[in-house]
């Protein structure tokens, strides 16, 4: 197994610029599928009512699969949708995939939905992907690399540092649907302030736009193909991430499941929410 720490910053020689420029074609290719299939998808339950695969879920991650391992023979893949999709232990290098991250916001065509990979070089987040095809816009970063967001109409920009949230502000929090039910109290601390989205990859986004301050999961049972790519970004864009109590997120090689809570957001949210989201008030 290895960790990640919100401390992060090393960038990885085996990581291309063609590299990333051929994963981001393929991530805005396969966003058009998700596009030029949404009307009439067609949807089926997986484990049950409240989680549902579509169509081009399955498309997708076919596609995705096919053309990671075309370029990367060597490498592991792991997508969401296949069939037996926890990986080996044995590859250095695994490229974890979810065709359709918000597949409820794509079935209720909201927009918030998010085509992610992301690339762990052993066990470490290297580079990661989020492509919102309805915001035509393409998420991607590292640590070493920065964090970027990139239009369809070729508009860069990379995002700057944020300013550290200090221990008596107020936060902007995004959570999760799972959260909002289970953990109601978090709304009512007059220090929170709560915005909702749907993808956890656009999540992520926007604290990097601003838009919030943190992500937080407390539910657990996320995989690593929610987090890989997302947190790749986080740390290229000098993110805090880490689990609300203990040192550092841990991948597990032979595993997809994350074990642990997952906290993503400017610098000192983790002490933030260590102070105010870590115990539930009595």
């Amino acid at each position: 197994m290895a960790t990640v720490s919100g401390n992060l910053v090393t960038g990885h020689p085996s990581v291309s610029a063609q590299d990333i420029a051929y994963v981001s074609k393929i991530a805005r290719e396969a966003g058009a599928i998700a596009i030029s299939m949404r009307e009439g998808v067609d949807i089926r339950e997986k484990t049950g009512p409240s989680d549902k695969v579509t169509a081009a879920d399955c498309a997708i991650s076919k596609k995705l699969v096919s053309d990671l391992k075309a370029r990367f023979p060597d490498d592991e893949v792991v997508s969401e949708e296949d069939e037996q999709h926890h990986p080996s232990g044995k590859k250095s290098r695994v490229w974890h995939v979810d065709p359709i991250d918000g597949t409820d916001n794509y079935i209720s065509n909201d927009g918030q939905y998010s085509v992610m990979i992301g690339l762990l070089v052993d066990g470490q987040p290297v580079f990661g992907w989020v492509y919102a095809p309805v915001w035509k816009t393409l998420y991607s970063g590292g640590p070493g690399f920065g964090a970027f967001a990139e239009k369809d109409s070729g508009e860069k920009q990379r995002f700057v540092d944020l300013n550290e949230l200090e221990i008596g502000s107020t936060a902007r929090i995004i959570m999760g649907g799972r959260d909002r039910k289970n953990h109601p109290w978090v709304s009512e601390l007059p220090q929170v302030e709560v915005v909702k989205m749907g993808s956890i990859g656009l999540k992520v986004a926007k604290v990097l736009e601003g838009y919030a301050d943190i992500y937080v999961h407390l539910a657990g049972r996320l995989k690593t193909w929610d987090t890989a790519g997302p947190i790749a970004i986080a740390l290229g864009g000098n993110l805090e991430v880490g689990p609300i109590n203990g040192d550092a997120i841990i991948f597990p090689s032979n595993s997809v499941r994350l074990e642990s809570t997952v906290i993503i957001g400017r610098p000192g949210c983790l002490s933030w929410s260590r102070k105010y989201i870590a115990n539930p008030p009595q």
